[in-house]
């Protein structure tokens, strides 16, 4: 009877044995189609940093991309299968980006996207106002240079750029959290910025008249037109506007730009 009772024992452990061999494998092989799902979805999807240059004037600010997390995509789907909502990406980080650079003068972004920013360098504070105006109709973003003691006089007061010629910016952090320093004239900005976390760019693009020749001959992707407040420049700043846009180009903050 003993020997009865084994071997009905050894049967049925050998059975189960061989189930759950089998699940193991049909488990197995169901994760590893998972797997196999996230990974072809990488492969179409990754996008690899482009990076960006230097040289001796400052950085141009490379392009951030994106790359499928496949250890936390296959997480959120084990048990499930693969749903493409329950993907999870990372940023693949470029070096030269304007976090890690502070201490780096900016003069443009790169030259992959067709985006190009506006500054309005603020003079008399007659035509900023009209400026804006013009840009809101055409649906594009403009980014203010202005003065410390000037800021208080904008009722505009987005995507902000500082011109000064002193260690003033701690105070100014006071009024408004985000915004670049600009190297205006010999004054080395780059040093305070760079201690308050602020980035500085270098002036490359100056307009002083004549907006829509000078755009005509000198419009690429990636950079920063410093556009100075005036008459001439408001009456030729819609059909610049235009222009821009004709050619495939956005303007967009520098927050985009640079982002």
């Amino acid at each position: 009877m003993k020997n009865y009772l084994k071997y009905i024992g050894i049967i049925i452990f050998t059975i189960f044995s061989f189930y759950y061999t089998d699940k193991v494998i049909e488990l197995s092989e169901y994760n590893n189609t998972i797997l196999a799902s996230i990974n072809d979805y990488a492969n179409v999807n990754n996008k690899k940093c482009i990076e960006g240059e230097i040289n001796d004037e400052g950085i141009i600010i490379g392009l951030s991309g994106i790359s499928v997390d496949v250890n936390k995509s296959y997480s959120n789907m084990k048990g499930i299968g693969f749903k493409e909502d329950l993907i999870e990406f990372k940023k693949d980080k470029c070096i030269l980006n304007k976090d890690d650079n502070k201490n780096k003068y900016i003069i443009s972004s790169n030259k992959v996207n067709n985006n190009i920013s506006f500054v309005i360098d603020i003079n008399n504070m007659d035509n900023y106002e009209e400026m804006i105006e013009i840009s809101n109709i055409e649906n594009v973003k403009l980014n203010i240079l202005v003065s410390n003691n000037d800021f208080d006089k904008l009722s505009y007061k987005e995507n902000i750029l500082l011109k000064t010629s002193n260690n003033n910016i701690k105070n100014f952090k006071k009024k408004i959290s985000n915004f670049y320093c600009v190297k205006y004239n010999s004054f080395d900005v780059i040093e305070y910025c760079a201690k308050e976390g602020i980035n500085s760019i270098k002036i490359k693009n100056y307009i002083s008249n004549n907006l829509l020749l000078n755009i005509k001959k000198n419009l690429d992707k990636g950079q920063i037109y410093f556009i100075k407040e005036n008459k001439f420049n408001l009456n030729e700043l819609s059909a610049t506007i235009k222009y821009i846009k004709s050619r495939g180009y956005s303007i967009v903050s520098i927050d985009e730009l640079l982002s």
